[in-house]
């Protein structure tokens, strides 16, 4: 037995469940993955077995067929792995119901406490009158439906039996633990090879679980026209019986139940899982269940090999369905991202220059980028040589922009080269938090305007402390910023505009390329599935 807080794979153990036959059981909390934190019951395989040579590789052909077997009546696998001699298989928890006893012992007599009802054997040792004959209708319909899914996929349980029946109480049911009597029996199979006797330790509970396995299968006097299959079959007719003898016939006349039990452990009455079905009182038409009646069958002379093959075609029609119907759902999908993206950045780029794009004007090094934003962002520019130490300038410059009365106002700065024989600091003095100040830096400010139509920047004036300066062009030379005072001297300047081209401008817009590309596709995928469908219809 693991103690609390084990790992058994992404598993960790909560607590010790039970000690069956086929392995020990526990509630543990699944630590991995999208489902992190959810609660799983958790089957550990005997080391006995798990170590015997071979057993891995088999193990792993078992659970990962086991895995496609789902559907109504079977509690699927999750999961299953190996961590060191722990061969281990998890399955949802199934909640079961609460319901309130009498507590045991006399001291706490006239007290209760609460049980959960999970399992067939829960609810006949603690609430049997819930077990009604429509209830049991019930639970032998779904667990019927779930048989003859696995009896097709050419699995059998072997090992049917009220504690590994789980049932609701409106008598929804399902069958767990298929195949790991199979498994469990591999050592039995190796040691029949290899001319030994199986040694498997047992502890008493595990004795107790074997035991009650066997009470709901065939002695050993089996009639050689019975198959593997009238075992599970037996198997149910046996649960039947048990029903019966634990609820009593106050809860009703159980005859015709006791008639078709009989017929079930006869282990000659019934072919198959549908003829078993079909004879059950009160089930009415079994086609309502997805499993054709037996007598239709033999009274229309269809092959089975007809309806083997049928159900191949519709299995495979189902799955080129599935396929044609995720790929239009996906392209579409990325069609209408992208197709917002275009609106998004279309929107976007009416009122906004591009972003992260450059703007340059011809013939000088000056430009601008700006940062994606709708108040505000980064930008970067050039610094201009009168803030340039050295006098040359032409530097890569980062600074922010917000907008400001329809015009866009870029802050720059540029740190001020220390003059050693003036300044009474040193150049490293200035590194670190809080040791320089705006004195320290040249500092000025761009106000820039958007043009929608000829998609351009113009500098409209640059602010700094020494005044404001306005684009303006004296004759014929070309445009450049003057102080403001010197257009209201009367000299020779003309207002003009420093214009800044979008550089490297494309006329590409992915997006909209993207939008329809992926859209054209989900139209395609969508016609695919169109036309499969109209040949199905026609074949049928």
């Amino acid at each position: 037995m693991l103690s609390s807080g084990t790992r058994i794979g992404p598993n960790r153990v909560s607590r010790w469940l039970s000690d069956g036959s086929c392995g020990q059981s526990y509630e543990c909390e699944l630590t991995e993955g999208d489902e992190k934190g959810e609660t799983r019951y958790v089957k550990l395989l005997p080391r006995e077995i798990s170590e015997r040579k071979g057993f891995g590789d088999y193990f792993h052909q078992e659970c990962q067929a086991l895995q496609q077997l789902e559907g109504a009546g079977i509690w699927p696998i999750l999961n299953f792995g190996v961590m060191k001699w722990k061969h281990w298989i998890s399955y949802s928890l199934f909640e079961g119901v609460e319901f309130q006893v009498e507590s045991s012992g006399e001291e706490e007599s006239g007290n209760t406490e609460s049980v959960k009802l999970r399992t067939l054997s829960d609810w006949i040792e603690y609430n049997p009158a819930a077990i009604r004959q429509e209830v049991v209708l019930q639970i032998m319909i779904e667990l019927h439906r779930g048989l003859h899914r696995a009896h097709l996929a050419g699995f059998l349980h072997g090992n049917l039996k009220p504690s590994n029946i789980l049932v609701k109480p409106n008598g929804d049911a399902w069958i767990t633990e298929f195949g790991l009597m199979r498994i469990s029996s591999f050592s039995r199979k190796i040691a029949e090879l290899d001319g030994e006797a199986e040694v498997i330790s047992m502890t008493l509970e595990a004795q107790e679980s074997l035991a009650e396995g066997d009470r709901f299968k065939p002695a050993e006097n089996i009639p050689e026209e019975a198959n593997e299959e009238d075992k599970d079959i037996f198997a149910l007719g046996t649960i039947v019986r048990w029903i019966v003898e634990k609820v009593g016939n106050e809860s009703g006349n159980w005859d015709e139940w006791l008639v078709w039990a009989e017929q079930a452990c006869s282990l000659r009455e019934f072919r198959s899982v549908a003829h078993s079905m079909e004879a059950m009182p009160g089930v009415g038409d079994i086609s309502e269940y997805g499993i054709v009646s037996p007598s239709r069958l033999e009274d229309s002379k269809i092959d089975p090999e007809e309806i083997r093959i049928k159900r191949e075609r519709e299995w495979a029609l189902s799955e080129k369905r599935s396929s044609l119907q995720f790929r239009r759902n996906m392209t579409a999908f990325a069609g209408l991202i992208s197709l917002t993206v275009f609106l998004i950045s279309s929107i976007y780029l009416f009122f906004f220059p591009s972003p992260w794009t450059e703007y340059k004007m011809d013939g000088v090094l000056d430009s601008y980028q700006l940062g994606a934003g709708l108040w505000g962002g980064q930008a970067w520019g050039i610094v201009p040589a009168a803030y340039d130490d050295d006098g040359g300038g032409g530097q890569d410059v980062v600074g922010s922009w917000e907008k400001q009365d329809g015009l866009f106002k870029l802050n720059f700065r540029k740190f001020k080269k220390p003059d050693d024989e003036k300044s009474d600091k040193k150049l490293w003095q200035f590194i670190g938090q809080g040791k320089t100040s705006s004195e320290d830096y040249h500092n000025w400010t761009d106000f820039i305007s958007y043009d929608r139509s000829r998609d351009v920047l113009l500098l409209t004036r640059r602010v700094d402390k020494t005044g404001t300066f306005l684009p303006g062009r004296e004759g014929e030379s070309p445009p450049r910023l003057y102080p403001k005072q010197r257009f209201s001297r009367g000299e020779k300047l003309e207002s003009a505009e420093l214009t800044f081209l979008r550089v490297n401008k494309s006329g590409s817009i992915w997006a909209l390329f993207f939008c329809v590309g992926f859209l054209l596709a989900a139209f395609i995928y969508h016609r695919a599935l169109g036309r499969l469908l109209e040949e199905a219809g026609g074949n049928d």
